[in-house]
């Protein structure tokens, strides 16, 4: 795999769990371009509708986001999906143990690592961040990867 050093600013779509207000606004306040949720899918945030993690890898990829998400387990539940793109995915190690903000202060502490990510890891990626800041378990998604889980499809 080529190394190929990325120029696009680090634009953070964060998943309908962390809000619209004051969690986006501490990682604005500490340089992250953010996107909501709400704010790509206004329809279906209004209405309390899921969007599928298909169409939400599609949107990030169309955009150049760096998905951050409560889905430890996307790497492995879409793995298809995630091979198709160019996609950054970054998931918390638990989505019920700490609420949100305590996710986004550990996002922060790991500003440095998540952009030299970024813009230095082959794509696509999944990493797992753990509630102390740290990076862990990067891995580049590759063709040859995919999975035995046996899950309904789900419309994207």
């Amino acid at each position: 795999m080529a190394y190929e050093k990325r120029h696009e600013d680090c634009v953070l779509f964060l998943e309908q769990g962390f809000g619209t207000t004051d969690n986006p606004q501490k990682l604005r306040d500490a340089g992250f371009e953010v996107v909501c949720f709400a704010h790509k899918f206004p329809h279906e945030a209004a209405n309390n509708l899921g969007v599928g993690d298909p169409r939400i890898i599609n949107c990030c990829y169309e955009n150049q986001y760096v998905l951050f998400t409560f889905d430890k387990s996307m790497r492995h539940t879409h793995v298809e999906a995630i091979k198709k793109t160019d996609i950054a995915i970054i998931a918390t190690e638990s989505c019920d143990k700490y609420p949100p903000s305590r996710w986004v202060d550990a996002l922060i502490t790991a500003n440095t690592v998540v952009r030299r990510k970024v813009r230095r890891h082959p794509r696509p990626w999944f990493a797992h961040l753990a509630i102390t800041g740290i990076l862990r378990h990067l891995e580049t998604i590759t063709d040859e990867m995919g999975t035995r889980r046996n899950r309904p499809k789900e419309q994207g």
